[in-house]
């Protein structure tokens, strides 16, 4: 990944400084000019990419990195090998450029601020071009590194939960199955045919972030299916799924199921009458899901799942996946628990 950044900057400083070469090499009294003045103006232009690069590469990340102690030593040494390079150029070759222009005689004694000066100004220009753009590098590259690191958090995050909710929605559907077993014995080889077909997409297929919504559907019918043998009379459920779902259409593996287990775990008595009711339907990208059943009485205390994470684990993971995609109401009206959730996913 960091070649090809390496190369465009390798292309894009060589463009810059033959530009500058050019810049000063064809421009002013060309007809006069002497090959010494060709070499300084060369001279000059390696010395500037040098000091950048320098610079650039090996003196400024110092700072950025914290290590500023290390900074200053190398950047004193950087600017005074610089100006120490520039005045040398100068005293060498800029006698003969002068007396091959008509500008005086050779030798003729300058002043030695005027040899100073202009090199430290060079010296402080280029540091302050290269601290500029080595400042926009640390941020953008400080950025990437916050981005990559909140990335990781959240899918650390992600897999938490996902460990956390599997296991959860096991213990429920064991309980349930020791509960069939006691009752309906007959029954529980077909139970535990389906739980192996659950564990079994669970297993091998929840662990991507995201699954074939057909897939997922599946699931929840078979859970139903589970469902449907323990049931007592009095119970009845009303199930409407999408026919069919295209294999291109993803989801997050088992943000839904949690819905329907939370109605069949509370939704559920031998009391009076009761009524399951589950609709999923899917326009475009859009995934509408209604899940409604009676409310009851709380259970008394120290009944039911001890630990209650399957609906907080929903909600974090839908914001985690779907932040500002999704729209999750609950509400209880005329005694009926209605869960509405509507999920944009992007077809």
């Amino acid at each position: 990944m960091s070649t090809p950044r390496i190369s465009r900057s390798a292309v894009l400083q060589a463009t810059v400084w033959i530009g500058l070469w050019l810049l000063f090499t064809l421009t002013g009294d060309t007809a006069n000019r002497s090959s010494a003045a060709y070499l300084l103006i060369t001279l000059r232009i390696a010395g500037f990419a040098v000091y950048y690069n320098l610079l650039y590469y090996a003196v400024l990340p110092r700072y950025f990195s914290g290590r500023k102690r290390s900074f200053y030593g190398w950047a004193v040494l950087a600017f005074g090998l610089f100006v120490a390079y520039s005045i040398t150029c100068d005293l060498l070759f800029v006698d003969a450029v002068r007396t091959a222009g008509g500008d005086g005689a050779q030798g003729e004694e300058r002043p030695l601020g005027w040899v100073i000066v202009p090199a430290i100004f060079l010296g402080l220009a280029v540091f302050g071009v290269a601290a500029t753009f080595r400042g926009f590098t640390a941020f953008e590259e400080k950025k990437a590194s916050e981005e990559e690191a909140k990335r990781q958090r959240l899918e650390a995050e992600i897999a938490l939960l996902k460990s956390q909710i599997n296991p959860h929605f096991l213990l429920n559907t064991i309980n349930n199955l020791y509960v069939l077993a006691l009752t309906q014995p007959d029954r529980t080889p077909d139970a535990l045919l389906k739980l192996s077909e659950m564990v079994s997409y669970i297993l091998y297929e929840c662990a991507s972030p995201r699954v074939p919504l057909a897939r997922d559907l599946q699931f929840i019918e078979s859970y139903v299916d589970l469902q449907r043998l323990r049931l007592s009379p009095n119970a009845r459920l009303e199930v409407r799924l999408p026919a069919s779902v295209s294999d291109s259409v993803m989801i997050e593996p088992m943000i839904l199921v949690n819905f329907v287990e939370n109605a069949f775990k509370h939704g559920l008595t031998t009391q009076r009458p009761c009524t399951i009711a589950l609709a999923i339907e899917l326009a475009g990208g859009q995934l509408s899901m209604q899940v409604e059943n009676p409310v009851l009485p709380h259970k008394a205390e120290g009944m039911g799942n001890p630990s209650g994470i399957g609906m907080p684990n929903t909600r974090q993971r839908l914001d985690h996946a779907y932040a500002g995609k999704y729209t999750l109401r609950v509400d209880d009206t005329d005694g009926i628990h209605r869960v509405t959730l509507a999920i944009n996913l992007d077809v």
